[in-house]
């Protein structure tokens, strides 16, 4: 059997990291380190200003941003001898900043997504190593803003005119601390500044990319072409420091081509398909890499991942080079009933939603005969593969794929691995959605044109997402996005922060992140900070559902009359696929079903406030008694006395019976009767999962808590649709959107809503590490102080190996067989205490700090 160019490159191992030199990486001159913000109302000594020449979008535009960058620059003459000098900025638009023409700072994409109108982050950094200190030495100071998360698609509603942001602009203060020991500031102002749209980025946005002509002179460069900048008064919200969610290139997990190839002709096309590219050369470890006109050098970088491709290349001056990232590549001899784009070998853009108009970075050259360094430093792409062209011979003596992502190494806090390579391609898989979808908010997918914060995927993810790193200060960010988008009587969003579309409140499910994310981090972490900040918020959302109801219909001002619910799972009454609706709107079984789950939620939220009220010492009694009286509520609207639902459908399903195991709604023989028919169901379904968003994120640990874990293991090495390693097998690199979203035998799932980077099925890792690994914490001593571990071992993994650098030190758990011994051993760590039960058994036993050793 041929194997398809897709199929094949994904057998390539991905962490080849020397196919090319690292030279030219990423700019090595970068200097400045953050530093404290200077006090708030140090503000007051600037203005926020814009360019009186930068364009602004008008009507739809087709959703691009304006052109051009928009350069702020001063010129501060020193008054005496400098000891030390602090800057501090905020930026509407995506800015980077330049002392005496060097970039100042680590970050990347400053300063992050927020809501648009409410909060802006600012970023303080401590200049003195690069200023020219003398007296009457001068420091030039440079600033580049373009559009991003302000200014551009990614915040702007459909039907809008023009862009939220009209304008880009900045904002900032200098200290300088003389060697009397006075000080003095210097804000951003109309009269020592100067603006205007200059430099080489000709056009940038989170969606478009980067348009760059290298022959244009830095902003700091061409001063004299500068004019009086104009007072900025579109943003009057608060401007915070950063403290967390910051953005970072990952340099060092940077990837290097597994596959490199040039194609220029098609064979084969037919009526229905493109046919197949002609490949003219495969460029092998070690060599230049070449595209010329008429060419096609498609790069396959092994690893889909939110990055940006770094250049280090050459050609004549005014060549263009075109470079489109894509997330997989065209097969099946381009067949369109596989729901392709072009030929076979080829890249795929048709699932980005704008391959055309966006998501792409154009460079061109200017005159020189020496390699020069180039990657965007105005956008981000999410992808595996780049088709490259250009209008002149190009030589590329390197080209890396270097990750962004808000998890520096430096925050990574667990490894996990195991015997079986299929579970561990599955935890990679995991570790690198992560990475790439936790950028500065939460976000659903890097790649397409949404990259928004979608709270449910947030929520069902939360708990996984603590264990391979610390998120402790990306969530205090993101909650301060949440409280932002919240409304006046407590309703959470789908989105936040407050994007293009996603403003929908009381989406069960959705809004509930509002009180899970709190909770999961206090109780990962040990934190009371995050629940002291979100309080007042979670308080209020709590007496609206709990006067409410939850109750869908009585909602209907808030959520619009549609629920999400349980995103894409397989069962009937699915929202998405439309079968939980008729012409005339929401079928009566669905909203029936969607009340069920939305009281699923404000059972499981009340408990959760119950335990945040308890540990910041509030009143816990009301929360305990809301649970109740929520519980009450779904046995006498939702159940009959032997544990069936009264909506019948809903006894067909597998997410209604989790929800009421996991909340404990039915026992004796009535929970005895609901395990059976769930058993049934998944023998039915030939033990496959049939869940989708919500109902996936308590599925492992709900089955294993009421004695299925035989199942929650049947599950985990399952490799039909749908399963987790389905995708593995069928080429995933990171967790996907859809069960299905690509089958070698069938092709593309729907291209309209299609992602191959979608981290919310990661949330079995939750499972793996809390089970299977045995590592929990306990929410009566949070932080890990008290630690649960009750691993439950499977022959077929072979072994366990983890390591948890948790809130109260490291963790470690390893279990193997040898025959049918188990051997585990575990590490605890001072000052810390574990509940230990073993495998099959009842009882557990208490250990103090320590590493030990098990057989059984």
């Amino acid at each position: 059997m041929k194997m398809s160019l897709h199929c094949f490159a994904n057998l390539i191992p991905i962490m080849i990291l020397a196919f090319f030199s690292n030279s030219g990486l990423i700019n090595a001159t970068e200097v400045g380190k953050r530093t404290d913000a200077l006090e708030a109302s140090a503000w007051n000594e600037s203005k926020w200003i814009s360019a009186v020449d930068a364009s602004v979008v008008k009507g739809h535009n087709n959703g691009r941003a304006a052109d051009g960058a928009s350069w702020f620059v001063s010129t501060v003459r020193n008054e005496q001898k400098i000891v030390s000098a602090k800057w501090m900025t905020a930026g509407l638009g995506v800015y980077q900043l330049y002392v005496n023409g060097k970039p100042v700072g680590r970050e990347f994409l400053k300063p992050g997504f927020t809501h648009y109108a409410k909060t802006k982050r600012s970023f303080t950094y401590d200049i003195t190593d690069i200023i020219r200190t003398k007296p009457n030495a001068e420091n030039m100071l440079s600033v580049q803003v373009t559009p991003g998360w302000w200014g551009d698609k990614i915040i702007t509603p459909g039907g809008h005119d023009g862009m939220i942001g009209k304008k880009c602009a900045f904002r900032g203060v200098l200290e300088l601390a003389f060697s009397d020991g006075s000080k003095k500031r210097y804000g951003t102002d109309l009269k020592n500044w100067k603006a205007g749209i200059a430099g080489p980025v000709k056009h940038a946005g989170i969606f478009d990319g980067e348009e760059y002509d290298a022959r244009e002179p830095m902003g700091y460069e061409c001063v004299d072409e500068l004019s009086i900048p104009e007072e900025n008064t579109e943003f009057s919200g608060d401007i915070l420091p950063s403290d967390g969610a910051e953005v970072y290139l990952r340099t060092d997990l940077a990837l290097a081509p597994v596959r490199a190839y040039a194609w220029k002709n098609i064979e084969g096309a037919k009526e229905n398909e493109f046919g197949k590219v002609i490949i003219t050369r495969e460029f092998t470890s070690g060599t230049e890499m070449t595209v010329s006109p008429g060419e096609t050098l498609v790069v396959d970088f092994g690893q889909n991942c939110a990055g940006v491709p770094s250049f280090v290349f050459k050609a004549a001056e005014g060549t263009v080079l075109t470079c489109l990232p894509a997330e997989l590549l065209n097969d099946g001899n381009g067949a369109k009933i596989r729901g392709m784009d072009g030929p076979e070998g080829s890249c795929h853009r048709e699932n980005l939603r704008i391959p055309h108009t966006g998501i792409r970075l154009d460079y061109t050259f200017a005159a020189g005969n020496n390699y020069v360094t180039y990657y965007p430093h105005c956008t981000f792409f999410g992808y595996r593969y780049v088709a490259i062209t250009a209008t002149g011979n190009v030589a590329i003596k390197s080209l890396k794929s270097i990750p962004v992502t808000s998890i520096t190494k430096e925050l990574e806090t667990g490894i996990i691995t195991t015997g079986n390579n299929l579970v561990n391609k599955l935890i990679s898989n995991t570790y690198w959605g992560q990475l790439s979808n936790y950028l500065s908010i939460p976000t659903d997918c890097p790649q397409r044109d949404e990259r928004l914060g979608w709270t449910a995927d947030t929520q069902v993810f939360a708990e996984t997402g603590t264990f391979f790193a610390n998120t402790m200060k990306f969530f205090h960010k993101w909650m301060r996005d949440m409280r932002d988008t919240q409304n006046s009587l407590g309703g959470f969003p789908g989105v936040a922060p407050l994007a293009q579309y996603g403003d929908e409140k009381m989406r069960l499910g959705w809004a509930d992140a509002g009180i899970i994310v709190p909770w999961t981090v206090w109780k990962q972490f040990g934190d009371t900070q995050i629940i002291e900040e979100n309080w007042n918020a979670m308080n209020l959302f709590m007496n609206h559902i709990n006067d409410t109801k939850y109750n869908h219909e009585t909602l209907c001002s808030e959520n619009g009359n549609y629920q999400w619910a349980d995103w894409l799972s397989y069962e009937p009454l699915e929202s998405c696929s439309g079968l939980a609706f008729s012409p005339q709107g929401p079928l009566p079984d669905a909203i029936s079903y969607w009340n069920y789950l939305s009281a699923s939620y404000w059972v499981i939220d009340a408990f959760m406030m119950r335990d945040m009220a308890a540990a910041t010492g509030r009143d816990a009694g009301k929360y305990q008694q809301m649970a109740d009286s929520a519980k009450a509520y779904i046995k006498e609207n939702f159940l009959n006395e032997d544990g069936t639902f009264k909506t019948a459908i809903l006894n067909t399903m597998q997410t209604p019976a989790l929800f009421a195991l996991k909340n404990q709604l039915v026992e004796g023989e009535a929970k005895s009767k609901m395990i059976d028919r769930l058993r049934e169901n998944f023998a039915q379904h030939d033990l496959c999962l049939q869940t989708g968003f919500l109902g996936t994120s308590i599925l492992m640990a709900t089955l294993t808590e009421n004695g299925m874990e035989d199942i929650a293991y049947e599950l985990l090495f399952q490799r039909k649709n749908p399963s987790w390693l389905y995708s593995v097998d069928n080429g995933a690199t990171t967790i996907w959107e859809r069960w299905n979203s690509y089958m070698i035998d069938k092709g593309m799932g729907p291209r309209g809503m299609n992602s191959f980077n979608h981290y919310a099925y990661g949330c079995v890792c939750e499972w793996i590490w809390e089970t299977v690994a045995g590592i929990a914490a306990d929410p009566v001593t949070p932080g890990f102080k008290h630690i649960i571990m009750k691993p439950i071992p499977d022959k077929r993994l072979g072994h366990v190996t983890a390591k948890y650098r948790s809130a109260a030190g490291l963790i470690k758990s390893a279990w193997k067989y040898e025959g049918d011994t188990w051997i585990w051993k575990f590490t605890i760590p001072k000052g810390v205490t574990a509940t230990v039960t073993l495998p099959g058994e009842i009882k557990s036993k208490n250990y103090g700090s320590g590493t030990y050793k098990v057989t059984k």
